[in-house]
């Protein structure tokens, strides 16, 4: 009995180990705060899938700046399912929004396309999600993805 509840216990702990970690997103959040606190430059690409197509794509982003329209990168929609989304700004995620945490969990990126907005969110532990709004409307639409490796 006791083995058993020892052996529950490690997975337990195992798999919350597991969970918080994504080697590739975390890689990617740490890129991107290297490069947004310093000179801003950045070569990086993460491939996205979710559930609803429409929303799949490749991220590439080229500097990375705090400052509203200093960013620059592109979401390139999966098989031409739109035009491509042009990257406005970068915002740090903090733990539960927390603005005074030191820790960062990831970042928010938002772009514009012809009617609406684009929001991308990646966390180091590879969690992504991807939301619209169209122009007019109120409110942000958003659906759970990952990477396309995963």
């Amino acid at each position: 009995m006791i083995k058993l509840l020892l052996a529950l216990v490690f997975a337990i702990i195992s798999f919350s180990t597991i969970a918080k970690s994504n080697p590739i997103t975390e890689a990617f959040v740490a890129d991107v705060k290297r490069a947004a606190e310093t000179d801003g430059a950045i070569q990086k690409s993460i491939d996205i899938v979710c559930p609803a197509p429409s929303a799949s794509g490749t991220f590439l982003l080229t500097e990375a700046n705090y400052e509203f329209g200093k960013s620059k990168g592109t979401y390139v929609f999966k098989e031409g399912k739109g035009p491509n989304a042009k990257l406005d700004w970068i915002g740090a995620k903090t733990q539960d929004d927390d603005f005074s945490s030191e820790e960062l969990d990831g970042y928010e990126f938002g772009f514009t396309m012809p009617n609406g907005q684009f929001f991308l969110t990646v966390n180091k532990t590879g969690k992504i999600k991807a939301g619209v709004n169209v122009n007019g409307t109120s409110g942000v639409k958003e659906v759970n993805c990952k990477l396309s490796s995963q």
